[in-house]
């Protein structure tokens, strides 16, 4: 994770990050102007920040979502974990871009994927 990305957590009260974890975007039927995809898989590596104000990801140095909690959209949202090993955040990305449709997957692999849905879920409630 960004070396400043990380600083802005840690002043909003940094509460879980992992790093150098294997990450697994699944696009479904993704259309995106210039881009379409019936069913695509790519793997990466990056990072997973989450403070009390918002969640951060990056693949590689590539940031691939920021979302606060106070988002308006983040109730579409949905998180899950799989096996207690899978953080799994699912969502149509016409929401963020009414020009895409589709739905997206991004899969964190990480041995700590339950304290961090649970990290999330409990400030996602507040």
């Amino acid at each position: 994770m960004p070396a400043k990305t990380r600083s802005y957590l840690e002043e909003e009260s940094l509460l879980f990050v992992a790093e150098k974890v294997r990450i697994t975007i699944v696009y479904f039927r993704l259309k995106a102007p210039g881009r379409s995809f019936r069913n695509k898989r790519e793997v990466v590596w990056g990072s997973l920040g989450v403070s009390n104000k918002r969640i951060v990801g990056y693949a590689f140095r590539k940031k691939i979502i920021h979302l606060p909690f106070e988002e308006k959209n983040i109730k579409s949202i949905n998180f899950s974990v799989v096996d207690n090993k899978v953080l799994v955040i699912a969502f149509d990305p016409s929401i963020f871009n009414p020009k895409q449709s589709g739905s997206m997957e991004i899969r964190y692999h990480f041995e700590e994927a339950r304290m961090a849905y649970n990290i999330i879920i409990n400030n996602f409630r507040r």
